[in-house]
């Protein structure tokens, strides 16, 4: 499977001001796809839908692909939907990677916006490929009262069931587009429905897509044109393929077999499509590509070739990882005193590897074992080690725990019993307790103190003191706070996290549920240590771990993380505690990151009115998409919150 490693996203603007998500994969010379409906940059990426045509059409060009605006990544709330809005919007995309010569491919309806394309910038585009496509508009196909009954249909169900969480109407339209679907590719384009756009783009976009009309423009194409579709598509009917291919002057028409409007991976005409597009480009996988965009290049910088500088790259990264961590960072040091580029690049290489190789043992371990995130059995009365357990007190995605007697010191003590796949590989184990020991050396009033992390019958756990009181999470669910202690649990939270910070911890998943306020209002920050491996990416296996609702954007796109991260959670907690709910919410996971990358939360000003300023300032500065733009550090923080008057 690809990862988003591959991927490059980036935004540039339109001519309007909206701003337009863009991504280039792959090496070789550009191929750039017009926006069609529906999309959405990253979850298409590992979508059974269209991950296919991400990786094919990447062999053996530099895939250029963007986010219709009031799609995906691409800006929601914007006016303009017509032609020439989704024209300057390519444009734009052309311009910010500098391209001058380029095959232009339009899906569906991006097909129109390429044509208007090419027609308006003439020498642009080499080659224009077409494939399931039209010229014109459902309202320019001679409507009879029964297509336009059903478009009336169509756009109701779209405007009252497009977000919802029941199925029935995307089930209608997802039919239209892979008929022949399996159950994981109707869910997976159910989802990208409820993901890419609300409800009212939704019907707005249905609209002006059912109004186009660029019949004159496809008879003033001079340029090399291939048009395919299938003869069964139940989205766009074969008839409109063959008049486009009929309109525009020499474009040779290549009728297809198949029922699905998308090209799935084991649609038996997915190899001739592929093999006709390389054809007509001439280009093949087995040739070695010349031209590549790259992690860290320069967008205003023409794609330029790339092959000396990836050997210098590649042999680095082989001298460097058979090295130990300390010999590999003098090595990392002395080349960046002579190339900052280079070590970087190198890093990148290497942290990618750390992340790979153990996220294939842990792959390993869930795969054989299907274990359970929780601690399982029941433990009450047993002895782990010297504790005598005495009763459970709760249980989350990393671990059950109980209370239990320090029999050596008779006192109570809190066990964390961890799940049971961080015991079954060694490497994977004694990395965990590296983690939980260094966390541990941390001696500061609001963080939990950790008295021990060991094993027992190949059980591994943690003891901590046994505090009397509630976690922030069971306080909030009673409603929004007072605001006097949401200052002063604010300031504790983020002294704690400053101590941590400065020891070099970060701690990766602050949430009200890892937060103990004690009887006598004392904050204890919980989970250091773990939360380093709660949040290694498992989605590949089907686990979901960490707590999505808290997790910063650069966090949920599986990017290094810095303090800022934390500092992003802690202002979701604060928000939280003001206003009694969360920051982000969704019906799904994938829903639930896009809204943390894409979405602001509700004013605070207008949940709760009498809210400070300068508090609803940091807390909007706390949540900044833009990392540079948060706090730097927790310490500017803390001097913010101890000015705010409660």
């Amino acid at each position: 499977m690809m990862s988003y490693d591959q991927q490059e996203i980036r935004f540039c603007t339109s001519a309007d001001g909206v701003r337009i998500a863009y991504a280039t994969v792959g090496a070789g010379p550009p191929l750039v796809k017009a926006a069609n409906w529906l999309s959405h940059l990253e979850f298409d990426w590992n979508s059974p839908v269209w991950r296919h045509w991400l990786r094919e059409l990447s062999r053996t060009h530099t895939l250029i692909r963007y986010d219709e605006r009031a799609c995906g990544l691409s800006d929601w709330d914007v006016e303009d939907y017509s032609l020439d809005a989704w024209v300057r919007d390519l444009e734009a995309v052309v311009a910010a990677l500098k391209l001058e010569h380029f095959p232009l491919l339009g899906i569906s309806q991006g097909g129109p916006i390429a044509i208007a394309y090419a027609v308006r910038n003439p020498g642009k585009v080499s080659h224009l490929i077409l494939y399931g496509s039209y010229a014109r508009g459902r309202m320019f196909r001679d409507p009879t009262p029964e297509m336009l009954e059903e478009r009336e249909v169509m756009l109701r169900m779209a405007q009252v069931g497009w977000g919802k969480e029941h199925p029935a109407f995307r089930q209608v339209f997802t039919s239209l587009f892979i008929p022949e679907g399996s159950p994981e590719h109707v869910n997976w384009f159910n989802d990208l429905q409820r993901i890419s756009t609300s409800p009212e783009n939704a019907v707005r976009i249905m609209e002006a897509f059912d109004t186009l009309d660029t019949q004159e423009l496809a008879e003033r194409i001079d340029i090399p044109t291939l048009v395919l579709h299938a003869k069964d598509d139940l989205r766009i009917p074969f008839s409109e393929g063959r008049l486009l291919a009929s309109l525009i002057p020499g474009a040779r028409f290549v009728p297809l077999e198949g029922k699905n409007h998308v090209f799935l991976e084991n649609d038996p005409s997915w190899p001739r499509f592929l093999s006709e597009v390389r054809n007509f480009l001439g280009t093949h996988p087995q040739e070695q590509p010349t031209l590549e965009v790259r992690a860290g290049t320069d967008p205003a910088k023409p794609i330029t070739s790339r092959q000396t500088r990836w050997h210098e790259i590649s042999a680095l990264f082989e001298h460097a990882v058979a090295l130990p961590t300390g010999e590999r960072a003098v090595l990392l040091n002395k080349v960046e005193a002579s190339d900052p580029e280079l070590r970087h690049e190198v890093e990148g290489l290497l942290n990618c590897d750390a992340k790979t190789d153990l996220l294939q043992k842990l792959d390993g371990v869930l795969g054989a074992t299907a274990v359970s995130l929780g601690a399982s059995g029941d433990w009450m009365g047993e002895r782990i080690s010297h504790y005598e357990v005495l009763e459970k007190v709760g249980e989350g995605g990393m671990g059950a725990i109980f209370k239990a007697r320090d029999q050596n010191l008779d006192r109570l003590v809190a066990l964390k019993l961890l799940p049971p796949y961080l015991s079954q590989d060694l490497e994977t184990k004694q990395r965990f307790i590296r983690e939980a020991r260094a966390a541990a050396a941390l001696d500061h009033p609001n963080i939990c103190t950790i008295y021990e992390v060991a094993e027992h019958a190949g059980q591994l756990f943690i003891v901590m003191p046994c505090y009397d009181g509630e976690t922030l999470k069971k306080k909030i669910e009673r409603g929004q706070l007072p605001l006097s202690e949401t200052l002063e649990y604010s300031i504790q939270i983020v002294e704690g996290l400053e101590h941590a910070h400065q020891s070099g911890i970060v701690h990766r998943d602050i949430k009200p549920a890892n937060v103990m306020v004690t009887n006598g209002g004392r904050v204890k920050i919980l989970d250091f240590g773990i939360a380093r491996m709660a949040n290694t990416n498992l989605t590949r296996t089907g686990v979901v771990m960490g707590t999505i609702a808290y997790m910063s954007p650069e966090q949920s796109r599986g990017e290094v993380v810095d303090q800022r991260s934390d500092l992003w959670s802690l202002g979701v907690v604060i928000y939280e505690m003001l206003s009694g709910k969360q920051a982000f919410t969704a019906t799904s996971d994938v829903g639930l990151i896009h809204a943390i990358q894409n979405r602001k939360p509700r004013s605070l000003a207008r949940l709760r009115p009498k809210t400070p300023k300068e508090l609803v300032a940091i807390v909007t500065k706390l949540l900044e998409k833009n990392v540079d733009k948060r706090p730097s550090n927790a310490a500017e923080v803390a001097s913010v919150l101890r000015g705010i008057s409660g």
